[in-house]
C-alpha cells in the first residue's frame, strides 16, 4: 500500500500574494528566486546557519495547512 498521499511533496511560494518584494524576507536572493520547494518522498531536513529562517520556513509551512505555528 502507497502512503505518499500523506506527506507534504512540494510547496509553491504564491509571490501574487506578496505586497511587497522589496521587504524582509521576500528581499532575500533565496527567497526572491524561489518558485517552488519540492521535499524528498523519504526524508527532508532544514539545514543552515542559526538564523537563516528553518523555523520561519517550517511555521509558514504549517500555517498555510491550518495549523498552529
Amino acid at each position: 500500500m502507497a502512503l505518499n498521499n500523506q506527506f507534504l511533496k512540494h510547496v509553491d511560494f504564491l509571490r501574487e500574494e506578496v505586497d511587497s518584494h522589496d521587504c524582509y524576507p521576500y528581499n532575500l536572493p533565496a527567497i526572491r528566486s524561489l518558485q517552488r520547494l519540492a521535499f524528498h518522498p523519504n526524508i527532508t531536513y532544514f539545514v543552515g546557519e542559526n538564523g537563516s529562517g528553518k523555523s520561519t520556513l517550517l511555521e509558514a509551512i504549517a500555517v498555510a495547512f491550518g495549523f498552529n505555528p
